[in-house]
């Protein structure tokens, strides 16, 4: 993928997907500092969509900003209240901050649920690199239904 083109944002500024997919791009290439501004592009353009929300939060966490990050955190938490919010998606935001158990509490809750973010995601995200070392990431694949793999 070459990110620093950027052809897809340029030929459709207006679509979301492109600055959220370029933003997960500088995240898997381990430059997340580029990713913030593509997320925060992509929240605002997509009115608070939960994929690029939990994104740019992560993205925060990883570089230091932990308030922001807390803050977008506990505003999914709130709003888990009162409307759907994907647990794989706070677990990720977790992930960022470093927090494993509440990380891993709610990638489980998220594979019980039977959330689709955990078949579209759990393989490849780099937001949750940081727990595929942990003997527990296994057994969260294998809830999953996933072969064995090499993670």
């Amino acid at each position: 993928m070459n990110l620093e083109s950027g052809r897809g944002v340029r030929s459709e500024p207006g679509e979301w997907l492109d600055h959220f997919f370029l933003g997960i791009g500088y995240q898997g290439l381990g430059r997340p500092q580029e990713a913030i501004p593509e997320f925060e592009t992509a929240v605002r353009m997509s009115s608070g969509d939960q994929d690029p929300t939990a994104a740019l939060a992560n993205a925060y966490a990883v570089t230091g900003r932990r308030v922001e990050a807390t803050k977008i955190l506990n505003d999914l938490l709130l709003k888990s209240k009162s409307s759907y919010v994907s647990p794989y998606m706070v677990g990720a935001i977790y992930a960022g901050l470093g927090d494993k158990d509440k990380a891993f509490e709610f990638l489980d809750n998220a594979v019980a649920d039977r959330c689709m973010d955990v078949v579209w995601q759990l393989k490849a995200d780099p937001r949750i690199d940081s727990l595929r070392s942990d003997p527990r990431f296994q057994r969260l694949w294998q809830r999953a239904g996933f072969p064995p793999a090499d993670n």
